[in-house]
């Protein structure tokens, strides 16, 4: 074989295309990332995403390339850019905006306290910088603050079974249960003990409580009309216990207090505010 058929190895790595013989990923890179920018936009990507699904689909393109050489070709530049667009995974990034993280949440339990339920929260978004590292820092985050609360909390058997019912899918029963909360005390124990605590999480996390618009919001406004004639309804009926809880809540009197006007026990009470809740909620047309 004659030594002039013999070419040298090539120091960058070059690989056959369809559009302009052989170039190296730099020169793939520089031919396609134009029309790559303009078909994203083309088909509803941020500006703000573009250098990272471009990076991502190149990147993979790279590992492709890799395992066979000659991927690209028989293929033009068109067929190259829709490689190139089958590897940009735009799920990705539109996963991490929908906040599919269940500590984002922190109380997707949300309502009444009445109802043995807590207040929720979610996350004040920052848009200063890639929404992606945002999510990453919000982990980072979540992981340090939920160590400092275990911390803190270590030898409190109901306030690290709070913790762990807040940032996990355990269910209230199970988790007041270990917290030797169950039966009558679930109720104490979600809102003297979970409750504060997911306060004190959203702080440290700095997240916010989201305003929904409750019948306390509408009567404080001046809008007494319903709760007056709701009122009005339970005095025709003769529920004078009704009437008294009513005019408690009005007053934004406590559970104790409205205890010993009725004389009734703590678990009547609460049945009667949880009923009150329920129609100045529907007659104010709220969310219960």
């Amino acid at each position: 074989m004659s030594t002039f058929n013999i070419k040298p190895y090539p120091r960058v790595a070059v690989y056959p295309t369809g559009w302009a013989e052989e170039r190296t990923f730099d020169e793939i890179y520089a031919d396609l990332t134009p029309n790559l920018n303009r078909l994203l936009r083309y088909y509803g990507n941020a500006d703000i995403d573009l250098p990272d699904l471009v990076a991502h689909a190149f990147m993979r393109l790279w590992m492709d390339l890799s395992a066979d050489k000659s991927l690209l070709a028989v293929l033009d530049k068109g067929g190259a850019l829709s490689l190139l667009l089958n590897r940009t995974n735009p799920q990705i990034f539109r996963k991490v905006y929908r906040r599919e993280v269940y500590l984002d949440d922190l109380a997707t339990r949300s309502g009444d306290p009445d109802e043995f339920v807590i207040d929720g929260f979610d996350h004040g978004h920052s848009r200063g910088y890639a929404e992606y590292a945002e999510a990453i820092d919000l982990r980072l985050d979540i992981e340090r603050v939920i160590g400092e609360t275990a911390e803190k909390y270590i030898d409190s058997l109901p306030h690290l079974a709070a913790l762990y019912y807040i940032t996990t899918e355990v269910g209230p029963d199970d988790a007041a249960a270990i917290a030797g909360k169950s039966g009558t005390k679930k109720c104490w124990w979600l809102t003297s003990v979970v409750k504060p605590l997911r306060h004190e999480l959203c702080e440290k996390l700095e997240l916010f409580a989201p305003r929904k618009s409750t019948w306390q919001d509408r009567f404080r406004a001046g809008v007494e009309a319903p709760l007056l004639r709701l009122m009005e309804r339970y005095e025709a009926d003769g529920n004078l216990r009704m009437v008294a809880t009513l005019q408690s809540m009005a007053a934004h009197e406590s559970c104790k207090q409205l205890m010993q006007r009725l004389q009734l026990p703590k678990s009547h009470v609460q049945y009667l505010r949880l009923m009150g809740h329920r129609e100045l909620n529907r007659i104010y047309r709220c969310a219960a």
